[in-house]
């Protein structure tokens, strides 16, 4: 990821964060590459929780702030009350059970800690290549609204206290056309699609290579009572 896109993230979510040090919990941290990120963005020592020892393995990050251990979301290896942020980046929609996995954000949180969550929203969140592919429903219906992850959090004393845009990058059509062709089969927006319509929408990007596309991702501020 350009670094100019983790330093827009770090802006995004310094104001939401307390002063002086804090543990950083990145639940489906993935490579790490915002748990490797979060100790230049605050003073912060970060635990990456992954569920795929070969995906921590293949991020390789050396950094005595950042630690990684192998567990799932629902069931977090962590003490009670011993982290001050969850971060939950573009997984949130894999997790199996959602409900449980809060109740553990819920757990492992100080009080008033809070989850910090990026995602797509429907509704809100601006992918404009996306806009060209038929089947768009059935991608969209893969991500939680804002209204249904407020009631996902709600019975876990989470109060929804902040929800903005963050601009990734802006790239032509043409640009995302190739993107598409390298990610179909591991984006969860193209794996929603059929063939026959990811062939549809490669056809438009195509047809207008130099059109501007503007792909965001929104952040979640929920906190804890």
């Amino acid at each position: 990821m350009p670094a100019e896109v983790l330093e827009r993230w770090g802006n995004a979510v310094r104001p939401h964060l307390r002063s002086g040090p804090m543990r950083v919990v990145d639940v489906g941290a993935g490579t790490g590459i915002f748990a490797a990120a979060w100790p230049r963005w605050a003073v912060a020592s970060v635990v990456g929780v992954e569920p795929s020892a070969a995906m921590i393995r293949a991020g390789d990050v050396v950094d005595p702030a950042v630690s990684f251990v192998q567990g799932v979301a629902e069931a977090l290896p962590l003490r009670d009350a011993s982290a001050d942020v969850v971060w939950v980046s573009t997984a949130l929609h894999h997790f199996g059970h959602v409900h449980q996995s809060v109740g553990e954000f819920a757990r492992v949180l100080r009080s008033s800690g809070r989850v910090l969550v990026r995602t797509y929203v429907p509704g809100r969140t601006a992918v404009t290549w996306a806009d060209e592919f038929p089947g768009r429903s059935k991608w969209l219906a893969r991500f939680p609204t804002e209204g249904e992850l407020e009631g996902m959090f709600r019975p876990h004393a989470f109060t929804l206290t902040d929800a903005r845009e963050v601009l990734e990058w802006t790239e032509t059509y043409g640009a995302s056309a190739r993107w598409v062709e390298r990610m179909r089969d591991a984006d969860s927006m193209l794996t929603a699609l059929s063939d026959e319509e990811v062939a549809q929408g490669l056809d438009a990007l195509r047809a207008d290579p130099s059109r501007l596309s503007r792909l965001e991702l929104t952040l979640l501020v929920f906190t804890r009572a």
